[in-house]
């Protein structure tokens, strides 16, 4: 009732902004007791400020007429021990935040109060304050413009010596936690797209472009780790995969912030990036490569070397960094007679790469950066003497083929590298070159794998006149005995695709005899698919991999993940065999589906066919594979799981027909008296383990059911009447994650085994048989339905 005749207090009036900033002004030092106080003072100035921007322009006034900010450094200042930095931090974030006036903004940033707000000595062992200092600075860096930055410059004598928002923030550039490094990051591509010309002056001075060396030498070392990784002898191979995959997108979003970096468009900063880019990683990884040596003088591998490499061309765009690789990539395709030629050039290949570094440098001292048309000038002059190697075409391009592998430098003599891995990798980096959108157009000529297509086009190129021997090359891959890793056989027949869309032309007669090899040699590995537990999934699979065939055959070298050279260095011989329904689903019949469409290639055209075109392709020489036959077994393989089931009833006839009773054991169930009915229908094939029923004495309760396939009965030795089956699941168990990989609980074929006992040694027998009848009459169908696929009429 009182309370009522009290006047009410507006907290967001000028007179009560007023009382909040003279309270915070009697205060002479901040503790532990008075903490709270003070921080709801604080908060109470920065909500009044934000509603006064909007509604009451009289309150900044006020603001700036009793210096609030000032008040804020003393606070921060006295506070000593008490903890109000964070607090504080996060209070005078908010501020800037919400405040959108220009002018209040502007007020801010003067007098040096962020500054100083900025260069206060933390305390940042330990505790939380370093996310609230760091999103303080990015605060900060998200207001600023090219009106305000200049404010938080310190200048002597016309000259920028520092800016404390940027110095700062650098300090925490390795930071551990991700979202600071993400943080800092930001703050710097702001200041850098509102930085004016004397802030450009600070950023490019030889303290300030450190940071720039040190982005490039932490990115060395991310490499160096994934070395370390793919040559560690601890790790399994999925957990190898897993810290590969981190490393490279640590990796990756190094190259998307320095492409960032590029996007800005100032002359001064793309060149001192680049130049850090091209010095400092592009040009030690092309020595590794042009020199033939599996390490640099970094420890650096040739792997890794080609994957950052191709990784970096995928990801940079309208840069000239594609053309020093480009350039770099054609000096290497020269035998040693063309080199002792082109002496009076360059003396060495490790001459020739140096030579290139000092070319861009000279183009770009010999012209203004700043004058229209300098960047089409610059590039130029360094292809012009980078061209100077390829005019001796005539000679390194009618060169004789038959050069044994040896004798090849630089990046040829990776393509014909006995270690797969390299040569896998090399055509991969050839293949990025190529096809980048970025290439110089006499580049693009002298590798001849873009703008050329028909043989005719193709004399002035340098890489296009060995294409045969590189095709020749991958085709000895495919046709390998012992055969290679299947994901080797994979990637080398995506390579040899893109080589024959490429030449659009048939194979040479020895070619087509190793494509013939390889093809062969694919289909004795799906033939030994019929011998193990998942020649059943043997049709599901050619069903389904289609898709993922013909999404793979199509993906183009500037979207193919470069990770597979990483994935190849790391496990050269990956399990397979029994264990093969990672081999039979994700790798073999997908590297069956190349051959074909190899073949499809040849035989029409370089467009994909449909799946209906490639199992009817062998036409008039004989039966022609039904699709629609194979799609309906595929289905029946599911309805007839959902006619027989546990617990379904059988019929008198198939009861009493074709069951064989013995007996077996269940753990806590006891012995049980049962009938063995093993029955195949099509593709569809189960072992059921049928009771009496309890009320019908003429029909069976099915109690258990396992899959034919994989059963491999044996007869106990020791005990004649017991029968061993082997069991696996109805359905294999793939990872969660996006490849199709075996669980590692999967691994073998059988998930445990069941022991038949029966009466007698000759009912034993006689269950034995009967289940090798039913399994060879499934296999035997699945097998008449994917015989028309495997044809070698194919080939005639």
């Amino acid at each position: 009732m009182w309370r009522s005749l009290w006047p009410t207090i507006d907290r967001f009036s000028l007179h009560h902004f007023r009382y909040i900033v003279n309270q915070l002004r009697e205060i002479r030092v901040v503790d532990k007791r008075n903490r709270e106080v003070v921080l709801d003072l604080l908060q109470s100035i920065v909500e009044i400020v934000t509603y006064g921007d909007r509604h009451d322009p009289a309150i900044f006034e006020c603001f700036m007429e009793f210096q609030v900010l000032a008040e804020f450094v003393r606070i921060l200042k006295i506070g000593g021990n008490s903890g109000i930095e964070a607090p504080l931090l996060q209070y005078l974030s908010i501020m800037i935040q919400n405040v959108e006036n220009e002018h209040a903004i502007y007020y801010c940033f003067s007098n040096g109060y962020i500054n100083s707000v900025i260069s206060h000595h933390y305390e940042f062992d330990g505790g939380d304050l370093i996310p609230y200092y760091v999103s303080f600075l990015r605060t900060v860096s998200g207001k600023i413009g090219r009106d305000t930055i200049c404010l938080l410059v310190k200048v002597h004598q016309d000259t920028a010596i520092s800016l404390p928002l940027y110095d700062e923030a650098l300090k925490f550039a390795n930071h551990g936690e991700k979202m600071i490094q993400i943080a800092v990051r930001a703050l710097t591509l702001n200041i850098y797209n509102v930085a004016d010309e004397m802030v450009y002056q600070f950023l490019t001075t030889p303290t300030a472009s450190a940071y720039f060396s040190s982005l490039i030498l932490n990115l060395k070392n991310k490499c160096l780790h994934v070395d370390a990784i793919i040559n560690g002898v601890k790790e399994s191979f999925h957990e190898k995969k897993r810290d590969l995959l981190s490393e490279t997108d640590r990796i990756l979003d190094d190259f998307y912030y320095l492409k960032d970096i590029l996007c800005i468009p100032e002359q001064r900063l793309n060149k001192l990036v680049t130049e850090n880019i091209v010095n400092m990683l592009i040009l030690p990884m092309l020595l590794t490569l042009l020199n033939n040596r599996l390490s640099n003088d970094t420890g650096l591998s040739a792997i890794t070397c080609l994957y950052v490499l191709c990784r970096l061309l995928q990801v940079f765009d309208g840069t000239n960094l594609v053309n020093v690789i480009g350039s770099a990539v054609l000096f290497s395709f020269m035998p040693p007679n063309v080199t002792d030629a082109a002496e009076s050039v360059v003396s060495a290949r490790l001459e020739q790469v140096n030579g290139l570094a000092v070319c861009y440098q000279e183009g770009e001292e010999m012209v203004d950066l700043q004058h229209e048309g300098a960047e089409n000038f610059m590039m130029n002059y360094v292809l012009k003497h980078s061209l100077e190697f390829t005019e001796l075409s005539s000679c390194f391009d009618s060169s004789p083929l038959e050069n044994s592998e040896n004798e090849w430098g630089g990046i040829f003599s990776c393509i014909f590298s006995r270690n797969h891995s390299l040569m896998l990798g090399s055509l991969m980096l050839l293949f990025t070159v190529a096809d980048s959108k970025d290439l110089h157009y006499q580049l693009a000529a002298k590798i001849g794998f873009s703008q050329v297509k028909t043989a005719s086009e193709m004399i002035g190129s340098t890489v296009a006149g060995h294409i045969q021997k590189i095709v020749n090359q991958l085709l000895k891959v495919l046709a390998s005995e012992p055969p290679l890793s299947v994901p080797i056989l994979l990637h080398a027949a995506w390579f040899l695709r893109k080589l024959l869309v490429f030449l659009d032309q048939k194979l040479e007669d020895n070619d087509c005899h190793l494509f013939k090899t390889s093809y062969e040699v694919s289909c004795g590995h799906l033939y030994e698919e019929f011998d193990r537990c998942w020649f059943d999934h043997i049709p599901d699979v050619l069903k389904s991999e289609w898709a993922n065939c013909k999404t793979a055959l199509e993906e183009s070298s500037q979207s193919k993940d470069p990770f597979f050279l990483l994935e190849l260095a790391s496990i050269q011989n990956p399990p397979s065999g029994s264990m093969a329904f990672l081999l039979l689903s994700s790798f073999l019949l997908l590297f069956i589906f190349l051959l074909f469409y190899l073949c499809c290639l040849l035989l029409k055209s370089i467009v994909l066919p449909p799946a209906s075109f490639l199992f009817n392709i062998s036409g008039n020489t004989g039966p022609a594979f039904d699709w629609q036959r194979m799609v309906d077994c595929v289905k029946l393989l599911g309805s007839i799981g959902e006619k027989i089931s546990f617990g379904s009833f059988i019929g008198k006839l198939r009861f009493r027909g074709s069951g064989i009773p013995c007996k077996i054991a269940f753990s806590g169930a006891g012995t049980r008296d049962i009938y063995v009915i093993p029955i195949a229908r099509e593709i569809s094939g189960k072992l059921l383990l049928v009771e009496r029923h309890p009320l019908h004495s003429r029909k069976g309760v099915v109690i258990a059911i396992a899959p034919l396939a994989g059963l491999d009965p044996k007869i106990d030795e020791e005990h004649p009447t017991w029968l061993l089956v082997h069991l696996r699941d109805f359905e294999p168990r793939l990872r969660s994650d996006e490849t199709k990989t075996l669980d590692s609980h999967t691994s073998l074929p059988e998930q445990g085994r069941w022991i038949l006992g029966f009466l007698s040694a000759k009912d034993c027998k006689a269950a034995f048989s009967v289940i090798l009848e039913e399994t060879r009459k499934q296999r035997s169908f699945v097998e008449n339905l994917v015989a028309p696929v495997l044809e070698e009429k194919l080939f005639k």
